[in-house]
Order: C-alpha cells, then sequence, then structure tokens
C-alpha cells in the first residue's frame, strides 16, 4: 500500500526542515508512547510478532534518526496508535533530507509483505526453512553440531510431531521432494530421507564422497537427488534405490569446500553451481559436460544460487554484498549488479510468479525484496535483530518465511506485488528462449530414444543416461 503524502497532510502543518519535522515526529511518538504507560521495549518487541528487537524499538521511539517506515509503523501498532497519522511527518522529514543532499529520490513506502504475527519458536539459530510443495508444512533446521530439524503446521505455528533425528548433528541444506512425500536433510558427509507423513528415515543414511559444508536439490522430475560439497563434484541419486546415478566435476576449486550452492534448472535439463571460488558453473544434467564458461563478477565467494521460474534468468548472491542477475543463454549479466546489502548476502528466493526476488544479509540481519523486471529494490527492508541465513516463499508466493541468528522463524504475509515490465524486446528474447527450449527436448527424446528407454520414460531419461556416462 502507498499513501499520498499530500493527502494526508496539510499545507500548513508541513515542517521546513529535516530536523523540524524529525522532531515533530519524535515529540508525536513519544506522547503516544507516554500515553500507553511507557511498556517495556521488550514487550513492544513481542506485540510486534518479533518483527523488530527490543533494541530497534527503543531506536525508533527515541526517533534520533529517521527510522525505516516499516520500523515506525509496526511501533505505532504496537503503542495501539494509527500509522496514517504518522507517516506525513515520516514522509516530510524524508524528503527534507532527499532535499539537503541534493537528491529527488522517491520516498519507499515499506514492502508488499507485513509479519503475520505467528511465531514458530526455536532455542537455537536458525540455518535453513523449506516449505512443503503444498504449502501446508514448512521444514526448519538449526545452526551448529546440536542442529535440529522439524516440521511445522503453517497456519498455527505448531511443531509436527518430535524433531527429526541425525545421525551426527550436522545439518546443512533441506529440500522437499517435489511430490512433497520426502525430506532429504544432507549434513557432514551423509545425506538422510525421511518420510514426511510419519517421520521416519527411509533407508539408512547415504554416506557422501566429501566432508564439511553440504547442498543439495532434488531434480524436477523426482527421479535423481544431486549433492554438492567439499570436492568439486557434484554426485546425483537415484531417489528409488539409493544407489549413485552418476557426477558431475564441477571445476570449482576451494581450500575448504568448493561447491557453496546448486540448483537444477526448472525443466530438468541444466545443473548450476555456485562455488567458493567467485564462481557460477553450468552443466547438462545428461553428460555431465559444462555449458558455457563459468559465470564471472561476484569478487568473492558465491553463496546462492537459483533459477527464474521461466528457466531465462539465473540469480546468484555473493559474499561481495551483491546479487547479481545472469541470462542463462549467455552467460551474460542482465544488468549491474542489485546492490543494498552490507557484507555477506547468505541466500536468494524467488516469488512462484518469478517477478520477486528476496535475499537475505548476514551481516546487516535484512531481507530485501527486489523487482525482478526493473532491477530496483522493493520497499523498506524487512528486518531481524541478527544475521539472516535462511528464507523461501511460500509455494502460491503469499507468504515468505524468514530465519536466522535470533532464533525466531518469521512469517511475513504478502500484500502485492510489483506489476511485470516486460519490454518487446524482451518479450522477442523469451519467445526465441521457448523456442529453443522446445528444441531441446526434441534433442533429449531422440537421446533417450537412441539408448532404448521405453516410450514416454521421459524422467527415467536424465538418471539412465548420467548411469551410463558415469560408469555406473
Amino acid at each position: 500500500m502507498v499513501w499520498d503524502a499530500r493527502s494526508t497532510m496539510s499545507e500548513n502543518s508541513s515542517p521546513t526542515s529535516g530536523e523540524e519535522a524529525l522532531a515533530a515526529l519524535r515529540d508525536r511518538l513519544q506522547e503516544l508512547y507516554r500515553r500507553r504507560g511507557r511498556p517495556s521495549y521488550r514487550k513492544l518487541a513481542r506485540l510486534t510478532g518479533q518483527a523488530l528487537s527490543h533494541t530497534t524499538v527503543g531506536m525508533v521511539i527515541h526517533c534520533r534518526k529517521l527510522p525505516r517506515l516499516g520500523q515506525l509503523e509496526l511501533v505505532v501498532e504496537a503503542l495501539d496508535g494509527d500509522p496514517e497519522a504518522y507517516q506525513a511527518l515520516w514522509l516530510a522529514a524524508d524528503e527534507a533530507d532527499s532535499a539537503a543532499a541534493g537528491t529527488s529520490a522517491p520516498a519507499r513506502l515499506g514492502g508488499p509483505y507485513r509479519p503475520t504475527g505467528t511465531a514458530f519458536p526455536h532455542t537455537e539459530a536458525i540455518g535453513g526453512v523449506a516449505f512443503h510443495p503444498d504449502g501446508r508444512l514448512l521444514a526448519t533446521r538449526t545452526e551448529g553440531r546440536n542442529a535440529t530439524v522439524r516440521l511445522w503446521d503453517v497456519a498455527t505455528g505448531s511443531p509436527l510431531g518430535d524433531p527429526l533425528t541425525t545421525r551426527n548433528g550436522w545439518v546443512h541444506e533441506l529440500a522437499f521432494h517435489p511430490d512433497g512425500h520426502l525430506l532429504a536433510a544432507a549434513g557432514d558427509a551423509a545425506l538422510r530421507l525421511w518420510d514426511v507423513t510419519t517421520g521416519e528415515p527411509v533407508g539408512a543414511p547415504l554416506t557422501l564422497h566429501s566432508t564439511g559444508h553440504q547442498t543439495v536439490a532434488f531434480h524436477p522430475g523426482g527421479r535423481l537427488i544431486a549433492v554438492g560439497g567439499g570436492d568439486d563434484t557434484v554426485r546425483l541419486w537415484d531417489v528409488a534405490t539409493g544407489r549413485p546415478a552418476g557426477d558431475v566435476r564441477t571445476g570449482h576449486r576451494h581450500p575448504v569446500f568448493a561447491i557453496r550452492s546448486l540448483t537444477f534448472h526448472p525443466e530438468g535439463r541444466l545443473l548450476a553451481t555456485a562455488g567458493n571460488d567467485a564462481t557460477v558453473r553450468l552443466f547438462d544434467v545428461i553428460t555431465g559436460e559444462p555449458v558455457g564458461g563459468p559465470l564471472v563478477g561476484h569478487k568473492s565467494e558465491v553463496t546462492g544460487v537459483v533459477f527464474h521460474p521461466d528457466g531465462h534468468l539465473l540469480v546468484s548472491t555473493g559474499n561481495d554484498a551483491t546479487v547479481r542477475l545472469w541470462d542463462v543463454m549467455t552467460g551474460e549479466p542482465v544488468c549491474s549488479p542489485l546492490m543494498g546489502h552490507i557484507g555477506f548476502v547468505s541466500e536468494p528466493a524467488l516469488h512462484p510468479d518469478g517477478r520477486l526476488l528476496a535475499t537475505a544479509g548476514l551481516e546487516d540481519g535484512d531481507v530485501r525484496l527486489w523487482d525482478v523486471s526493473a532491477h530496483r529494490p522493493v520497499g523498506e527492508p524487512l528486518s531481524h535483530s541478527g544475521a539472516v541465513r535462511a528464507l523461501a516463499f511460500h509455494p502460491d508466493g503469499h507468504l515468505l518465511a524468514t530465519g536466522g541468528n535470533d532464533a525466531t522463524l518469521r512469517l511475513w504475509r504478502g500484500e502485492s506485488t510489483p506489476e511485470p515490465h516486460l519490454s518487446r524486446r524482451r518479450a522477442d528474447r523469451l519467445r526465441a528462449r521457448l523456442t529453443a527450449v522446445r528444441e531441446d527436448r526434441d534433442r533429449l527424446a531422440r537421446e533417450v530414444a537412441a539408448l532404448g528407454a521405453a516410450p514416454g520414460a521421459e524422467l527415467d531419461g536424465p538418471s539412465r543416461q548420467v548411469q551410463r556416462g558415469g560408469g555406473r
């Protein structure tokens, strides 16, 4: 929602400078705070659904510098005030500051997601979150040697059953099977699968080929699961049999761990990997061969990677405080790096319709939202009181889950998403890509037929061909 400052502020009420506007806002806030009996900052933080820390609440109320509009609105609501009565003062202060700085940038009036108030209590930092494909459940993992994996009811915030057990406590990444019946967790040298309905392990843990950080992703067809980690190899496993189905040698090089993140193209034909060597690489799932050269631009390790739902873009995040968008067909960046985070950007997530991108800050404690087509921020950042390590969109996009070092999993409800900006040139490029995808499908069908696969066995094709190529 966006308010017009001119409709909520009379001509005579507009302060003449940023300092005067800030003082007026401060006086109004502190008057409200006194009328409500000066509740503790911790109580007010709880009333915001822990969207703000008690420290941030205090900074907003003291108002020595202009707070973010979203933070101001949350504090006013916690004090049973009317946020609209404070927005005009905030806008006046922001506009005066912009004018003093010689800028005419429009004020950002808060993002399209607001906290729901549903609590998911944890005692340790949250390192990962994943929504079940039907959206009714979510899974979380905590950080550290005593990590736990839990399933939660999204509607109530209640845990479902006991924590899922692991062998040695380390859990680095979670993923749901595309049909939702399995949950996978990659830990130190082991891959575990659980039955989501019963919470019971499915088979023995699979021993992985390397130690250290592990990253995991299911193939969209559900027949394969990929795991990468400490060396330069991604191993593909057959989900049904638990047997290796081939290796992809990525070429990433790093003395601690090479592969930081991986993801499958929505069509299943490509695999993307992100490495601590500051590169992103693409591979053909069938042959295991690289597709083009490394995507180079990040100045330090690449921390996350995800394909756009329509497959034409790839998003990467890095320890260089940047978010980058790449053209999958050409391997070239589609725009300048998206800037705004301070330091390590820990993870990207894309809204299911592809129009909105969320990124998490490990150092600044912010979740930032971006318009994918316009390459610009959407609203104010969503705040945690510590590092943000995990985020995921609900399958229908109406919720965003975030978690981090403050041991708080937050759900944010979407109000709106940006309108698409599709130029004629980009529409022509998308049509060309769709044609290329159809040609690739025809090529895959011919290759599967040449290997003697049964008619219609499309989803078995990648597994069988990789098995043969890997000498399995």
